[in-house]
């Protein structure tokens, strides 16, 4: 076959081929050629240190690309806590929070692995460097989302568990254990704030086997702690923070709230709906410079015992608190020395600032040697910080059991308080059940009742319609309150006074009274109004040498 012939023959060919697509030369498939995939290639990573002690947080970051496709990443960590903070196409972040120990030799190590849409993986590890505590048995175990560590099992510690900066700490219903670290002591507190602000949740704390060797300061033994911080600690629990059966140590604390720093804050705490129970010294403290709300927790302190004197709640050196709705037990002593257990005790030690705006209202107080017990030094007229709001608490104790002293409310250093609508019962706070040895109320003022005073408002009230609760009180100069024998007389003057009748019971039902008794242990009387006509109603109550306590009430 010539030349010719070939070139005409291949020119068939390919014309045919053509043909049979419905294509001409000119627009002919171009042909592709798919690279095979490749792994992702990491570009840059970063972290905001290269060393942590216990309870701090490195933030890690990673960029990559791939040939095709979108990127997912994945954290490892042999220790401690990492959650995704964010993520992308192009990278991502994670927090890590350290573990509070780490076995000796131990190097935490955190890995980011980056998978591509072909399954492809590329992986880059973060070794830090650890200058925390070694610790003897397995770090407590914690998942991280949203600044949320939540426990992820029951565990057992013998160092701190730090909380970091702005975290909360979730107990997710589990329980730390506490034990001593190998031929030592456990010192501290069994949970803490690492930063200005924690808060806790949801944790049940208790010890086991615990030494009996006293530890002060820094080094006493606390379940909770937020020292020099705001935040909460609600919903939780310390049951069994002890030494032993019969210690006398003076540390075994359940929560406390501290700062001794009054240059710092204000430090603002909740202590919410917490069960304390069978401390060893203290359930809950508040003390130096922090605004502490207590409220709804209930506080057991176990009963009579003669080894150490406990107590319920704490308020001390400058504290500012509201103790409300608790219901504090238990605090019994019955040793040799002079100490008292107290259901709520406010002391201040000398030199340090007083409490000052303290509410104890609305709590229950049961088998305490003292109900509530005021024992700080506001001097001679009372510093007006001082006075504090005790109100509406029902202190109740069925026997005798300390060797000296029980009462329901004792105000030592007559601080000028308002004491006012307690409920007071049982054997245990009756005068007459021991004399100089039970008690009700005792306010101990060298000066006598000057004056009668009203701790209620005025009412505006409908004209036929009972009043709300008057309450009037015997005191001396300073406000404290001062029982007074003798009769005191109600009457009223102005426009409604001569349809205005005084009742004992607030739907003004009784026989009208002309007059009150101030002689029991609060030194005060409550009695109810009503008008028959409409007018302003002045309401007097006087009686011997004390100023009269006036009122003026609206009847519309």
């Amino acid at each position: 076959m010539s030349r010719v012939d070939v070139k005409h023959l291949s020119l068939l060919v390919v014309g045919l081929a053509l043909g049979g697509t419905g294509c001409d030369e000119m627009s002919a498939p171009l042909v592709t050629y798919d690279p095979p995939a490749t792994p992702p290639a990491i570009q840059e990573v970063s972290t905001s240190s290269v060393s942590v002690g216990p309870g701090e947080v490195l933030r890690l970051g990673v960029s990559a690309t791939v040939s095709r496709g979108e990127l997912s990443y994945a954290w490892t960590t042999t220790a401690g806590t990492v959650g995704t903070l964010v993520g992308g196409t192009g990278g991502t972040e994670a927090l890590w929070t350290s573990p509070s120990c780490l076995p000796a030799g131990a190097t935490p190590t955190v890995t980011v692995t980056v998978t591509g849409a072909a399954g492809l993986s590329t992986s880059h590890s973060f070794p830090v460097t650890w200058t925390g505590p070694t610790c003897t048995r397995p770090p407590c175990l914690f998942s991280l989302e949203d600044r949320r560590l939540a426990l992820a099992a029951d565990c057992t510690t013998d160092t701190t568990l730090l909380i970091p900066d702005g975290y909360t700490f979730d107990g997710a219903g589990h329980t730390v254990t506490v034990v001593d670290p190998p031929g030592e002591a456990f010192k501290g507190a069994v949970i803490r704030n690492r930063g200005a602000m924690a808060r806790v949740r949801g944790v049940t704390v208790t010890a086991s086997g615990l030494r009996d060797l006293c530890f002060l300061g820094a080094q006493g033994l606390r379940g909770i702690l937020l020292e020099g911080a705001s935040g909460e600690v609600v919903d939780s629990e310390v049951n069994g923070l002890l030494k032993g059966t019969e210690s006398g140590c003076q540390d075994g604390i359940g929560i406390e709230v501290s700062n001794d720093d009054a240059s710092r804050g204000p430090f603002r705490v909740d202590v919410l709906r917490n069960r304390v129970s069978a401390y060893l010294k203290t359930g809950i403290i508040a003390t130096g410079a922090v605004e502490v709300t207590i409220a709804d927790n209930t506080v057991e302190g176990g009963g009579p015992v003669s080894s150490v004197a406990r107590n319920g709640i704490l308020v001390r050196d400058g504290a500012k608190a509201r103790v409300t709705g608790n219901r504090v037990s238990g605090n019994a002593y019955t040793g040799a020395s002079a100490a008292s257990g107290s259901g709520v005790l406010v002391k201040v030690d000398p030199g340090q600032p007083l409490v000052s705006g303290l509410v104890v209202e609305g709590n229950t107080l049961t088998d305490n040697d003292i109900g509530i017990y005021l024992f700080q030094d506001a001097g001679d007229p009372p510093a007006p910080s001082a006075r504090a709001r005790i109100a509406n608490n029902v202190l109740q104790n069925g026997g005798v059991s300390h060797p000296s002293y029980q009462g329901a409310i004792v105000d030592y250093y007559a601080t000028g308080s308002v004491i006012t609508s307690n409920q007071i019962s049982g054997a245990g706070y009756d005068p007459v059940t021991a004399p100089d040895r039970t008690f009700a109320v005792a306010v101990y003022t060298f000066h006598p009742a000057s004056k009668l005073t009203f701790l209620t408002s005025a009412y505006d009230v409908p004209t036929g319609t009972c009043s709300g609760k008057v309450t009037v009180q015997s005191q001396d100069k300073d406000g404290n309150l001062v029982p007074s024998e003798g009769t005191f007389t109600l009457a009223a003057s102005g426009a409604a006074a001569p349809g205005v009748t005084f009742h004992t019971d607030p739907g003004c039902t009784s026989s009208a009274i002309t007059g009150v008794d101030l002689s029991k242990p609060e030194a005060e009387a409550v009695f109810y109004f009503k008008s028959s006509q409409p007018g302003a109603a002045t309401v007097a109550v006087s009686g011997g040498s004390l100023t009269t306590a006036s009122q003026e009430q609206i009847i519309r």
